[in-house]
């Protein structure tokens, strides 16, 4: 059996990946107890709109933002976002793209 992701007493950190354009990540298996995403972005145009995504059974996804809103970066740099979200599963979504051709890199900390 695999432990899950912040199974360990341990702050565990998984790298969700890399994308390029609209689309989302592979998910990650997770404890779901609390949350930190770090996101960094490189060559953004005018903005890029995100989203964290959590799911119960590995199918159907929702905004783990309580108030359902998507995240907007419009700068370069690197941003953190600590959600507490009971979920078993987590993935990072580019919703949408304004200019340049951004590359985003997503990282997820759960214990």
């Amino acid at each position: 059996m695999t432990i899950p992701f912040g199974y360990s007493a341990d702050f565990d950190i998984a790298t969700l990946g890399t994308l390029t354009a609209v689309g989302v990540t592979d998910a990650q298996v997770t404890t779901g107890a609390q949350l930190t995403f770090q996101v960094t972005l490189a060559s953004v145009g005018t903005e890029v709109e995100v989203r964290f995504e959590g799911s119960l059974d590995g199918t159907d996804y929702f905004n783990l933002d309580s108030a359902n809103a998507n995240t907007i970066l419009d700068a370069n740099g690197t941003t953190g976002y600590f959600l507490m979200a009971p979920v078993r599963y987590v993935r990072f979504r580019v919703v949408s793209i304004t200019g340049g051709t951004p590359t985003l890199s997503c990282k997820v900390g759960a214990i």
